[in-house]
């Protein structure tokens, strides 16, 4: 055998197409696979298939499917589903209006107290895991979270966990239950010639449901490339061709959330469009302003190329060009940031003093990371990080989607922004995140969480109150159950500060200390009690009253230390930093 046959028979092995992908438009792909009663998986990543739900909406509008839909998030963008009656049952970690500010959602808070939807409410390192094992052909799969929360009792009277003995050594271990939907919707930055999806970290969930779906596994990308130049980003290809029944390409197919595409710098990715979430935030205030946008976005555009063309080139362009992550430099941030009040607001008044609180908290520690929810948790996280880093000290900032040692970006408090996104110093999934870094045997993670509720024993809850479903657990009850210590922030009120919580979404092993605008109340352990150690100085009164009026607005059990350390009003420093971070007061009120 000459060289050159040699050659060519390496070249026709290359050169071979896999044969079994289809590549179809998003219509007919819905049309030829999604049926009545199924249930459809919306995930994979930060890049979400918005596009193809919206397809799914308009292909099954005035029909009743009774859908089962599950996602990592339940969000802004999922309400046009419930609103015209498609789904019967979800299940997600979160159901809320995720930005600008997390916030129980209006449509799925009515739903829920009517019995039209039912809400199957999971942790979301269990919703992985769930999907990990029946990728795997596992009959359950372990996990450290769910243990000791009424979420975990609810899930059991569904046979969907349990504590099993454990057959290694002492004690009893949490399980759960494979989950295998029909339909798997995902959507890619690319996929070659074949049908080989490559994505972009960070991977939120994971492509698990991808090697789990029991009919088909339907693909957006939004660029269509050679074998040649997948080859280059072998890393990032996480679904092969021959998993993937469908094929569909949908420029912009993840609008209006973001489009990671920073470690390939040759396509261009997006970020999330601020103004079209905040317009789906203000109509699903109520069924009727909801169905109106439905209409004019999903509806009235006969498929995807009119969502285009209704969105517009310069939209585009501008959401392409944000991607910059030195890019808030030409945003005006410091004008913003300095445009307001020189009083702080009782949200500014809480983001500092929880700030002062992390970094008495980790001064003299060995914390590996620190993992904070959205809002008031983050603003304070972000704020305690570049103060010690100003100081030395080097504490990586954590995000449950994947992300680690990212550099928050000034102007933009959203936490799971572009620009955070593409600055992190290591891109995974949750499964890495929640489940090695936060709960792994090694773990010396440090977590910051906001509730509804926080007891007298720690317990948080983020799930629901009589008749009202809140947001979800999300990454909480992950974080409260691998985490070594967390801090609390929540607001200073009896409903919040409640003797006990009205469910048990994330129990309070780890929770040591709980921040509030008025004050701090700190415990050494688990098992004891907790005590008021600070409170912050306002109005001219005194220790005495800022300590009785604290108390007052407690409904715990709960006294005073020795002396209450008053910590002094917000500096013009501390200020400037927390509005540089947030300067359109999206949390800072």
């Amino acid at each position: 055998m000459t060289t050159l046959d040699l050659a060519a028979r390496w070249r026709a092995l290359a050169d071979a197409k896999v044969g079994s992908t289809r590549f179809m438009s998003l219509k007919d792909a819905v049309a030829a696979h999604v049926r009545d009663k199924d249930v459809l998986y919306f995930g994979g990543s930060m890049a979400r298939p918005n596009a193809a739900m919206f397809e799914v909406i308009r292909q099954f509008w005035n029909r009743t499917p009774d859908f089962t839909l599950v996602a990592p998030a339940v969000a802004n963008q999922h309400a046009p589903m419930i609103a015209g009656g498609l789904v019967k049952r979800v299940i997600t970690s979160i159901h809320a209006m995720t930005y600008p500010t997390p916030a129980p959602h209006p449509l799925y808070v009515e739903a829920a107290r009517s019995g039209r939807v039912v809400f199957e409410n999971w942790s979301l390192l269990t919703l992985s895991h769930r999907l990990m094992a029946a990728a795997l052909g596992l009959p359950f799969m372990p996990t450290r979270s769910l243990a000791g929360s009424d979420m975990g009792k609810n899930l059991a009277a569904l046979n969907a966990t349990t504590s099993v003995r454990n057959p290694f050594d002492d004690g009893n271990t949490q399980v759960v239950a494979p989950l295998s939907p029909d339909i798997t919707f995902i959507h890619g930055l690319a996929a070659d010639d074949d049908g080989n999806i490559l994505i972009c970290p960070p991977l939120y969930d994971g492509v698990w449901a991808a090697f789990c779906a029991g009919r088909a596994v339907i693909a957006t990308v939004d660029h269509i490339v050679s074998r040649e130049f997948l080859r280059r980003y072998p890393e990032h290809v996480r679904v092969p061709a021959y998993v993937v029944s469908a094929v569909c390409h949908v420029p912009l197919g993840g609008h209006p959330n973001s489009l990671p595409s920073a470690p390939v710098p040759e396509l261009a990715g997006y970020t999330d469009d601020y103004a079209m979430l905040t317009d789906l935030r203000r109509a699903g205030k109520k069924t009727d302003t909801l169905l109106e946008w439905t209409k004019e976005w999903i509806l009235g555009c006969r498929d995807h190329n009119d969502y285009l063309a209704k969105l517009g080139g310069e939209r585009i362009q501008a959401l392409q060009g944000r991607t910059a992550i030195d890019g808030w430099q030409l945003e005006a941030v410091s004008a913003r940031a300095r445009s307001h009040d020189s009083a702080p607001t009782e949200a500014e008044r809480h983001v500092v003093l929880a700030a002062r609180m992390l970094r008495h908290r980790l001064a003299d520690g060995d914390t590996s990371a620190l993992l904070a929810g959205l809002g008031i948790s983050s603003l304070a996280a972000w704020m305690a990080a570049i103060q010690l880093a100003q100081s030395g000290k080097h504490l990586p900032l954590m995000v449950e989607s994947g992300m680690f040692g990212y550099v928050p970006s000034p102007g933009d408090p959203f936490l799971f922004n572009y620009r955070n996104m593409a600055g992190s110093s290591m891109l995974s999934d949750t499964q890495f995140t929640l489940g090695l870094l936060t709960g792994g045997a090694q773990n010396r993670a440090f977590g910051v969480l906001g509730a509804a509720e926080v007891d007298a024993r720690g317990n948080l809850n983020s799930s629901e109150l009589p008749g009202m479903l809140l947001t979800g657990s999300g990454g909480a009850n992950d974080i409260g159950s691998g985490a070594r210590e967390i801090l609390v922030t929540i607001s200073h009120s009896p409903k919040r500060l409640v003797r006990s919580a009205g469910f048990i979404t994330t129990p309070g092993r780890a929770v040591l200390t709980v921040v509030t605008p008025w004050a701090v109340f700190e415990r050494p352990d688990s098992g004891a009690d907790f005590v008021l150690t600070r409170v912050q100085a306002r109005d001219g009164l005194t220790a005495d009253e800022l300590v009785d009026v604290a108390l007052r607005e407690c409904a715990w059990d709960v006294k005073a230390g020795t002396a209450p350390i008053v910590e002094p009003e917000p500096t013009g420093e501390e200020l400037d930093l927390a509005r540089h971070l947030d300067p359109d007061r999206l949390f800072l009120g």
